[in-house]
């Protein structure tokens, strides 16, 4: 899935990303996805394409880690 500049920055903001995170995984500086973000600058293909790779692995963690809290609490509850 190629997502967008807006998505980009919503997905970004949802997962609790900086913009210097992010941008380091992408490997461009945090101003060029600053510009990205707010349309200023035109979103590569390519910028796009390892935004949705970082951003799904970044969701991936996110759900884990979820899942292990809620597992935890769930057995703190017996």
């Amino acid at each position: 899935m190629k997502l967008n500049a807006h998505q980009i920055k919503q997905y970004r903001e949802a997962l609790g990303i900086t913009q210097g995170e992010l941008s380091r995984k992408l490997g461009i500086s945090s101003s060029t996805l600053g510009a990205i973000e707010r349309e200023e600058r035109r979103l590569s293909d390519a910028v796009a394409s390892r935004a949705s790779s970082a951003l799904r692995e970044a969701s991936r963690r996110v759900m884990a880690a979820t899942e292990e809290i809620q597992s935890l609490a769930h057995a703190l509850q017996k």
